[in-house]
């Protein structure tokens, strides 16, 4: 107890982000948190949207290169990036979080297909953490880590290969943005040699040691069928009159509403029957309503399999 403890480099990599918290933004109240902060992810999500690579080749290539690890199921299943989450959010906020309140969902899943329908729609896709707080409501923190459509002239979008980007909204400052490698021996090197530095100091002055916000009151965190944001929801589909009318009437059951729909050429199977990638661009709705609807729409015979989806 007592002991002041360092750690830039657990989050961002050589991004000064916990020092930013801790220090920088420290008289803000932070609205937001969003942003890419696992180069592993990144690098294999930039590679299917720039070369078409599938998910297996990129995350070999990956490996080759060392920016994977031989075990890559922390990073590819969203888990690191949640660890991550978690410091900024407990920083952020003084509130201890517990890892089963965070919601997370992982790439591996993700598709040269969706990438497809991404590109066609103006979209790229990301692995993004999002960190929000709801003032006002009694669970009140909104933490997410899911695969995410970001519109192509979003600077997000623009974060490619192990590059990481935190953007910080905060009620005085705004809207702030970090960026740089988030992984590597020199930008690791860098965070841990400014710890260092800053432990040196502190020791001499050891009242001026920062720890989590001492400000910040308790808050709950918002159940993730609470959450509200767009979606992306692809179905694969034999390909026949009426199925957009029967998902679109089932989605307007829910009260969940349609931006956008899409589709690609049919492809036939091996029985000869013509399937079809259907994708729908919903608008803003909670969670737990589009699962509803999701898991009525998969009850319909035309529906293939369990339908793929991004915020």
């Amino acid at each position: 107890m007592g002991t002041p403890i360092y750690f830039e480099a657990s989050a961002g990599g050589g991004i000064p982000i916990i020092q930013s918290l801790q220090n920088s933004l420290i008289c803000n109240h932070i609205n937001s948190i969003v942003g890419i902060i696992n180069g592993t992810s990144n690098y294999i999500l930039s590679a299917m949207g720039e070369h078409g690579a599938d998910y297996a080749d990129a995350l070999a290539q990956a490996q080759k290169l060392g920016f994977a690890e031989e075990d890559p199921s922390l990073d590819v299943n969203g888990w690191d990036a949640a660890h991550k989450a978690l410091i900024l959010a407990m920083l952020a906020y003084g509130t201890t979080i517990s890892p089963d309140k965070i919601y997370v969902r992982g790439i591996e899943n993700i598709t040269s297909r969706d990438f497809e329908f991404a590109k066609k729609l103006g979209y790229t896709i990301k692995l993004l953490v999002v960190i929000r707080y709801h003032e006002g409501q009694e669970d009140a923190l909104e933490l997410r880590v899911q695969p995410c459509f970001v519109h192509d002239w979003h600077i997000l979008a623009s974060v490619n290969g192990v590059f990481n980007a935190i953007s910080v909204n905060g009620d005085i400052v705004g809207e702030t943005l970090f960026y740089g490698r988030g992984a590597g021996k020199n930008p690791t090197a860098s965070a841990v040699i400014s710890d260092i530095i800053t432990a040196m100091r502190e020791s001499r002055y050891p009242e001026y040691h920062t720890g989590f916000n001492p400000y910040a009151k308790a808050c709950g965190i918002m159940h993730i069928n609470d959450t509200v944001t767009p979606y992306y929801v692809r179905f694969q589909v034999v390909d026949q009159p009426g199925v957009i009318a029967e998902i679109a009437r089932i989605l307007a059951t829910f009260g969940i509403g349609i931006s956008a729909t899409s589709s690609l050429p049919s492809h036939i199977d091996e029985g000869g029957a013509p399937w079809n990638d259907l994708v729908f661009i919903l608008h803003s709705c909670p969670w737990g309503q589009l699962q509803k609807a999701l898991e009525e729409i998969t009850r319909i015979s035309c529906v293939a399999a369990e339908p793929a989806s991004c915020a």
